[in-house]
């Protein structure tokens, strides 16, 4: 003998929504909003459920023709072209002409790198060769200033130096370079391979 599993049910001339009342573990299923409702609570099966759960039936779960369906029918070009192009959306949203007019392309960034590398040789085309090549110096051009400052000029044909003495007897000069050419006179030493000519008369 076979046994039969009744479950309750409201046909469809009913009102959609859960019964007002299920024991634990109780199905009901409403025709009206074709769900399977489950009665859910602590005192075992027989006793009057907490709550009740839609558990299933296509009123509370999509089904897959369904969804396929809800997502065929959405038209993504048709929504995209409305938020940029009527007047509500030019207002709020950034439209094509204003994105080409506001913001940057890569073909303009591109085309910006190049007028600031302008064919520099490839060990200097970018910030940190360039600030290795004047050695990390945020203030080299006071760096090279003061350097330069220090150097004799070369239009004062030496009437720059500071120390003259000092710098005769560092090239070796002596009292010699001190002399009158017509009137020089040698204390000590010796004088090799001069030829003395007293001229005629």
């Amino acid at each position: 003998m076979s046994n039969t599993i009744r479950i309750k049910r409201r046909n469809a001339a009913g009102a959609a929504g859960a019964p007002a009342s299920l024991q634990q573990a109780e199905l009901a299923f409403n025709e009206a909003d074709s769900t399977l409702y489950v009665g859910v609570g602590t005192g075992g099966a027989g006793g009057s459920a907490t709550t009740i759960q839609a558990i299933g039936g296509s009123g509370t779960f999509a089904t897959k023709a369904y969804v396929t369906s809800a997502v065929s029918a959405v038209d993504v070009s048709s929504q995209l072209s409305s938020y940029l192009t009527t007047s509500a959306a030019a207002s709020t949203y950034l439209s094509q002409a204003t994105a080409a007019s506001t913001y940057a392309t890569q073909s303009s960034v591109s085309t910006a790198i190049s007028n600031v590398i302008n064919a520099a040789p490839a060990a200097l085309d970018t910030l940190k060769e360039l600030a290795d090549a004047l050695g990390s110096d945020a203030a080299f051009s006071t760096t090279v200033t003061a350097s330069l400052s220090g150097k004799m000029a070369k239009a004062s044909n030496l009437s720059d130096v500071v120390d003259v003495s000092a710098a005769r007897t560092n090239l070796g000069l002596g009292t010699m370079a001190v002399q009158a050419a017509s009137n020089v006179a040698i204390t000590g030493g010796s004088v090799a391979g001069i030829d003395l000519n007293g001229g005629t008369f």
